[in-house]
């Protein structure tokens, strides 16, 4: 009897499924070792991950923040002796320079290079100042947007206005309203200078769309009004 197309569809299909079955279990059979060796080797990565963290970082990093509060406190009395303590520590503490090299995996050490960067530029050296503020990572947004604001004043106290510009347009990312538009505010001048008065125009109307209340407070009219008349 005559099988029907349904039929034959059926039975193609099974005779296929149990080709890549066999298939399947072929490879495996030709190179179960290697498979088997790679997987433990994978298990062996994440067991030393998990050991790493836990046996290592987290003990580093608690020890890292326990040394922060010595630091931080004589930053905060702004005198230049007190400042140089802040970086360099004493005979009883470690400074922000320290913990920012000997635990340089936590992200302890990262806020140290940052807060590193605030005592020099209070100290009034600027190129330490730079180089410390260009280490600190993002991953505390916290100080991030504000570190990359003052980064753009140093390298415009350098006349290399380019750069003040690319790390002033990543301070105005920040969503803050307070900080937000006066980087936007900043953004604005540095395009000025630049003779870019579009792109000026567009900084004051960010700032007059999106943050009313200090718009109001910073008289943005006259810069946009300005900045539009130039730009045509």
């Amino acid at each position: 009897m005559k099988k029907s197309k349904l039929e034959e569809k059926k039975e193609q299909g099974q005779h296929q499924h149990e080709s890549l079955v066999v298939r399947i279990f072929g490879f495996f059979n030709q190179y179960n070792k290697i498979i088997y060796g790679v997987a433990i080797g994978l298990l062996l990565i994440v067991c030393a991950l998990l050991a790493f963290n836990k046996f290592y970082l987290t003990p580093q990093s608690e020890k890292a923040s326990a040394m922060m509060s010595a630091p931080l406190d004589a930053m905060m009395k702004a005198d230049s002796l007190s400042l140089m303590v802040a970086l360099e520590g004493d005979d009883e503490n470690e400074g922000f320079l320290t913990i920012a090299s000997s635990f340089s995996l936590t992200s302890t050490a990262n806020t140290a290079k940052y807060f590193a960067g605030l005592c020099y530029l209070k100290l009034g050296d600027k190129e330490e100042a730079l180089n410390y503020l260009l280490k600190f990572k993002k991953k505390d947004d916290i100080y991030w947007y504000g570190a990359q604001g003052m980064i753009s004043d140093l390298y415009d106290d350098q006349g290399e206005i380019a750069m003040a510009i690319k790390y002033c347009k990543k301070a105005t990312e920040s969503k803050d309203p307070y900080l937000a538009p006066v980087n936007l505010f900043k953004l604005g001048q540095l395009y000025e200078r630049e003779g870019n008065w579009g792109k000026a125009a567009a900084a004051y109307q960010t700032i007059k769309n999106q943050f009313y209340a200090e718009y109001q407070k910073m008289n943005i009219d006259k810069f946009l009004e300005r900045a539009l008349i130039n730009n045509k």
